[in-house]
């Protein structure tokens, strides 16, 4: 039996990521073959903006899915000398910088706020004196073809949620790589595949966003299209990224005591769309171990 390349282990990592425990339907039938050429094309990157959060109207706290994700792929591209920049809202960024903190990462986090003109100053600020070479958006609201942004339920957040589409359709021409991790179609960047699954998403025709990124990677729950792509990185660079499941715990334990909330079941316990820590960290430990099972 031949010896699977660097590319048949990251194919077999995202489909491990594309699990899809909640039955959204986006990770089964959205295109494959995508976490390789994201990954590729981010191991190009120099400078790297990651946009996330979602805030959880009911009890008005950001949720555990999307922050971890994004300071996984934040701590591979800092090991491999990227320069990085986290962008979130008030809701997350305690939790972003929580978990920086267990993670040991010393990431900027820059905090965009309403009025959406107030957000839109802060973004060409940022993409003017950082001159990104990838923007990245995961598990983060994007404006459907309406303009609103929503939950997966068709709440409309924009006056909780400033939107952050501009970081990856500024109003001066692109020069960046755009990327977005998403679970359900509403997030920022997956607008590509609105017109062929916003039919098989629940409230789909409304709430699916509508600004597209270069490159899209579908998951399960984001954390996992997160944590594959650091996996993809480490595979791909030949060096240890990937934080142990274990190490992943301690991170998210440190956003619910921020305030993090299961955006499924509203709670401050230690779950991620709706999914107990045992079961969400089964497929942690296989994308963990298809890596090579040698952390950061």
């Amino acid at each position: 039996m031949a010896t699977p390349t660097v590319h048949d282990v990251i194919r077999a990592i995202e489909k491990i990521a594309r699990r899809d425990p909640g039955g959204r339907g986006l990770a089964a039938h959205a295109p494959f073959d995508t976490l390789d050429p994201a990954a590729r094309t981010l191991l190009d990157g120099e400078r790297i903006v990651i946009v996330t959060g979602f805030c959880i109207r009911a009890v008005l706290a950001g949720e555990t899915d999307g922050p971890p994700g994004a300071l996984d792929i934040a701590d591979a591209l800092q090991q491999l000398g990227k320069h990085v920049v986290l962008v979130t809202d008030e809701y997350s960024a305690p939790l972003l910088a929580a978990g920086a903190a267990v993670a040991g990462l010393k990431t900027p986090i820059v905090q965009i706020d309403l009025p959406q003109d107030n957000a839109d100053r802060a973004i060409d600020n940022l993409l003017g004196e950082f001159a990104p070479t990838h923007v990245l958006a995961i598990e983060r609201p994007g404006n459907a073809a309406d303009g609103h942004r929503y939950s997966m339920h068709g709440e409309i957040l924009d006056d909780l949620i400033p939107g952050a589409d501009r970081l990856l359709d500024p109003p001066e021409p692109r020069k960046f790589t755009s990327l977005a991790v998403g679970d359900g179609g509403n997030e920022l960047g997956l607008g590509s595949l609105r017109a062929q699954l916003g039919g098989r998403i629940t409230h789909g025709e409304l709430i699916f966003s509508a600004t597209v990124a270069d490159h899209v990677v579908p998951a399960g729950i984001s954390n996992w299209g997160g944590y594959a792509l650091a996996a993809a990185l480490s595979l791909l660079s030949g060096k240890p990224l990937l934080r142990s499941p274990a190490q992943e715990r301690r991170v998210v334990e440190a956003m619910v005591a921020a305030g993090a909330v299961d955006g499924c079941t509203r709670e401050r316990v230690l779950s991620v769309d709706g999914l107990p820590w045992d079961d969400y960290a089964r497929t942690l430990e296989d994308i963990f171990s298809h890596a090579g099972g040698q952390q950061a």
